[in-house]
């Protein structure tokens, strides 16, 4: 009975016994001890597989967050360029518009001052620079010459330039100027730039209290029967300075200025130098005749330019001088 195992099984209808060998015993301890461990194993198995699935699910997790982390990221980038993109087009409309509005102005400009037709090829920033050039010649004979009227205040016109009756003598006469109405004191100005070439009384030609002012390239201006001289000769006046007060000396019926215009000693119109400005700029090129209009027009080209490129460069030297 030692390699034996008895077993009793009991229940309502009674008591069984059962007798069971040692090495049976031993087998059917064998076979719970693997069963308990392919249990355990699989359990095991359970666990880390569980354990590997949670981790792969939270490095899916990491992935899916970076993932639309990055498409909003994108986005946002791609809202931006979009919001710039408009921006730049509204931009690029409003630099169209002013590229337009500025090649209308410049066209308008180009035509006033007569530069248009020989430079409509050049780029915007050339045609600038020929258009200031042309401007600032225009402007310098403008100012270096007669223009304008003498009178501060203008009263009209008593005599004008050609054959008249003279209101004194009562012979027929040429008059060289023009006669402008006033009231004794009235303010008298230079109508160019230039140096006081005479200011006294003048004897013998009837002009009384005379100012002669001498102007660039051979150009004169007389201005008679003053009040009174506020310039001395030598002295350096500029164009609209004060330089006297109408009269009545001299040979002369009332207070009034008389006004003439020369070139090299020939009375010319002053009419024509009275309108003279931007606008009719070319006018007076055929309205007075006896001036070498071509070549004077070309020698204030040239100082022009001389002046412009004197002033490039003293520019160059100047940011040479300020960057080291």
């Amino acid at each position: 009975m030692k390699n034996r195992i008895s077993i009793t099984i009991s229940d309502v209808r009674g008591a069984r016994h059962y007798s069971i060998s040692a090495f049976v015993k031993k087998f059917v301890l064998l076979i719970t001890a693997l069963s308990l461990g392919v249990v355990l194993m699989v359990m095991l198995s359970f666990i880390w597989t569980y354990q590997q699935y949670s981790q792969l699910k939270y490095l899916q997790y990491q992935s899916e967050s970076a993932f639309l982390a990055k498409i909003e990221q994108y986005q946002t980038q791609r809202e931006r360029i979009v919001a710039e993109k408009k921006y730049l087009l509204e931009q690029l409309n409003v630099t169209e518009r002013q590229v337009v509005f500025l090649d209308e102005t410049l066209r308008s400009l180009e035509d006033l001052v007569g530069s248009h037709a020989e430079h409509d090829d050049a780029n915007i920033e050339e045609r600038v620079k020929l258009l200031q050039l042309s401007a600032l010649e225009k402007q310098f004979l403008l100012q270096a010459l007669p223009t304008g009227r003498p009178v501060i205040e203008f009263q009209g016109v008593s005599s004008g330039y050609g054959w008249r009756t003279h209101p004194v003598r009562g012979t027929r006469e040429f008059h060289s100027g023009i006669d402008y109405r006033g009231s004794r004191g009235d303010g008298v100005i230079a109508t160019a730039d230039g140096i006081v070439e005479y200011a006294g009384y003048s004897k013998g030609t009837g002009y009384g209290n005379l100012i002669i002012l001498s102007h660039a390239f051979g150009f004169r201006t007389y201005y008679a029967h003053l009040d009174r001289l506020d310039v001395r000769p030598g002295q350096y006046v500029r164009n609209g300075e004060l330089i006297g007060a109408i009269g009545n000396t001299g040979v002369s019926t009332g207070p009034h200025l008389h006004y003439e215009v020369t070139f090299i000693q020939r009375k010319l119109d002053p009419a024509p130098f009275v309108q003279w400005s931007i606008e009719n700029y070319e006018d007076i090129f055929e309205e007075i005749e006896g001036v070498p209009w071509v070549s004077l027009v070309q020698a204030v080209h040239q100082q022009v330019q001389k002046m412009e490129r004197l002033l490039s460069q003293k520019g160059v030297e100047f940011a040479k001088s300020s960057s080291n």
